[in-house]
């Protein structure tokens, strides 16, 4: 029950910019507005990310938890995990109008505490499955809600709401995630 409710922690943090976007007047959102062959991409979306996180966060996570310091497993992983949504997210959803530099940053500066939040809800739910299914449910949002942009206050809401994310999840999972926290401060 607590995974599931990560996960949905997870997905209401990391879309919490678009009512505070839409309430400042600086969004509009739109539902199922983008052409059908992106909804059909959703039947490719739900093996791609359950793929990516069995092998992010399935195989890589424990092997590299064994060989590293307690805390710094969680980030390498998340920046190794970080790398396919953020040159799918270049891919997908380019923005012509504003330099490549730019576009890069900002979904840099998104994806990475995004990724660590998934690496947060695979140890305290003690497996690859429940940041699968956030994964998921986080690209078809992406791609079902389609958020038009009016200035460039939106990009940095959409960093601080990804900044909050780990935060969230964290949170949520406060009781599993006692015994590696607890890990970390005997260390110091």
């Amino acid at each position: 029950m607590l995974p599931a409710l990560a996960v949905l922690a997870f997905l209401a943090a990391t879309f919490s910019y678009l009512p505070v976007a839409r309430g400042l007047r600086y969004a509009t959102v739109a539902f199922f507005a983008r052409p059908a062959s992106w909804h059909l991409g959703l039947l490719l979306a739900l093996p791609a990310a359950f793929l990516h996180e069995w092998l992010v966060r399935g195989l890589l996570y424990p092997r590299v938890r064994g060989k590293v310091r307690a805390g710094f497993a969680a980030p390498a992983v998340a920046f190794a995990g970080a790398i396919v949504p953020f040159a799918a997210r270049y891919v997908l959803f380019p923005f012509p109008a504003v330099p490549t530099p730019l576009v890069l940053g900002q979904a840099l500066f998104v994806e990475l505490p995004l990724s660590l939040a998934l690496c947060l809800l695979a140890l305290g739910s003690d497996g690859w499955k429940a940041p699968a299914a956030a994964l998921f449910l986080l690209w078809a949002g992406r791609i079902l809600v389609v958020p038009t942009f009016f200035g460039a206050p939106v990009p940095i809401l959409e960093v601080l709401a990804a900044l909050l994310v780990p935060l969230v999840v964290a949170l949520v999972l406060h009781r599993p995630l006692a015994p590696h926290r607890e890990a970390l401060e005997g260390l110091s």
